[in-house]
């Protein structure tokens, strides 16, 4: 929360100690005293105030204030305290001062530069209806609730990288879904743990989907930002009915925005079209597409076979490889099996990982062979498709291999993602499993204790 307390002279001129540049926007202009990291700061605060606009449909010449970025330290400098602070000054002449100082050191953390300036330019929306009315404004806050710049930001990552699923899709599966009511309260300055985090974050950016893809979204969205410099008696103490105040699709009950919310996640945990699946995934879809599932034969095929053959029996189901296609392809519905087997394989060949996508058409031919009855040769081909896979495989774990090796010896600074993972483990170790207390839960535990005592 930001309070705007004073008012401001106005700046005349720029200091000359230091460079600047503007961006293509003309709102943003970036300070430093060196050239490399104006132009680095130049480009990286154009590119995410483009994304920023792009996702609020906010054409490039709305903007009412600038926004100044001044960038001080160096990588090598070993600080404590935040990389990124943001400042707003009221002038005189009723125009806001939007101010963001970022200090390099050992330690930067561009995530938090990242949210930092996402937060003055949502700032910059909520104070341009009062462009001009310095009366209007003094003494009113500026609050951005924390789940909103999130949100933000991490709807921005997960559109820039391809719309990946990994994450919904693992929090839809695991069902740890954060309540609405809970992603409203969350305080910014309470720590998370990673795991937690992560969930929080994708929650975040899913809620903000929501009420973008709400009918006149992007309109209702500003009217939401400039009620927040205002908020009323209900407003303040109820996030959830101050959305519903500008967002009318959620009025029809009281739980339409949790359900909104929860459609985004299912749909954000959907595989996308042009997103393909890691080797790991690759790999276990592609034993799964391979397995085949011959079902025993029915009471009117089996009385039928007996007519022809009476001292014959009726043939048991089969599950095995498609590779040992000598042990059921006799069976009566082995072909129905093996066009499953290839439907499997054609809608595993539209996602697998790139390099496994040739032996998955390997794979889809000689199993279609079998289909029309062409076994010869068959063995051999799949023995080179399983060869090929195999290939695969040794390739993918020496660039793993590789990968973990720059890492530990290329990386500049410490991971951030492994002081996470290391905390976590600590955790876990110092607290234990969770315990659950469902009658299910409760009488596996027994099962197990009972087992383990034998």
């Amino acid at each position: 929360m930001l309070t705007i307390t004073g008012v401001a002279h106005a700046q005349e001129g720029q200091s000359t100690a230091t460079a600047t540049a503007t961006t293509k926007s003309k709102q943003i202009r970036v300070e430093s005293n060196d050239p490399s990291v104006k132009a680095a700061f130049t480009n990286f605060s154009d590119k995410l105030y483009r994304e920023f606009r792009q996702m609020l449909h906010e054409p490039d010449d709305v903007w009412k204030f600038p926004i100044e970025i001044k960038v001080s330290g160096t990588s090598h400098d070993v600080v404590d305290g935040p990389t990124a602070v943001t400042d707003v000054e009221l002038l005189l002449d009723g125009s806001f001062h939007l101010q963001l100082f970022v200090r390099l050191h050992n330690r930067y953390d561009q995530t938090e530069v990242n949210r930092r300036f996402i937060q003055l330019l949502l700032y910059e929306m909520m104070v341009r209806p009062y462009a001009g009315k310095t009366e209007a404004f003094q003494g009113k806050q500026l609050r951005v609730p924390p789940w909103l710049i999130r949100g933000i930001d991490e709807l921005i990552k997960h559109r820039a990288s391809g719309r990946p699923s990994d994450l919904f899709a693992g929090i839809v599966k695991s069902r740890k879904v954060l309540p609405v009511s809970e992603i409203l309260d969350q305080a910014g300055d309470q720590s998370l743990d990673p795991v937690t985090d992560s969930i929080f974050g994708a929650s975040s950016a899913a809620l903000v989907a929501a009420l973008l893809d709400q009918e006149e979204g992007s309109q209702s969205f500003r009217g939401y930002l400039v009620d927040l410099t205002s908020p009323d008696k209900h407003g303040s103490d109820n996030p959830s009915a101050q959305l519903r105040k500008h967002f009318p699709g959620l009025r029809g009950s009281p739980d339409a925005l949790e359900k909104w919310w929860s459609l985004q996640i299912a749909s954000m945990g959907q595989l996308q079209a042009f997103e393909f699946l890691s080797p790991a995934q690759t790999e276990t879809a592609l034993t799964e597409a391979l397995l085949v599932e011959v079902p025993a034969e029915e009471a009117k095929q089996a009385e039928g076979f007996r007519k022809l053959l009476p001292h014959a029996k009726p043939k048991p189901g089969y599950s095995g490889r498609v590779q040992d296609f000598d042990d059921f392809l006799d069976h009566t519905n082995a072909k129905a099996a093996l066009q499953e087997c290839r439907m499997k394989l054609r809608t595993l060949g539209l996602q697998a990982f790139p390099l496994y996508r040739g032996v998955v058409l390997r794979y889809e031919m000689a199993v279609l062979n079998l289909i029309e009855g062409r076994t010869r040769g068959m063995d051999e081909e799949l023995e080179k498709a399983d060869r090929e896979r195999e290939g695969i495989q040794r390739s993918m774990s020496r660039v793993e291999d590789y990968m973990n090796y720059f890492e530990a010896t290329q990386a500049e600074g410490t991971s951030e993602a492994y002081e996470q993972y290391r905390q976590m483990k600590e955790k876990l170790e110092r607290e234990g499993r969770p315990q659950r207390s469902d009658r299910i839960s409760k009488y596996l535990d027994a099962l197990e204790h009972e087992y383990d005592n034998r």
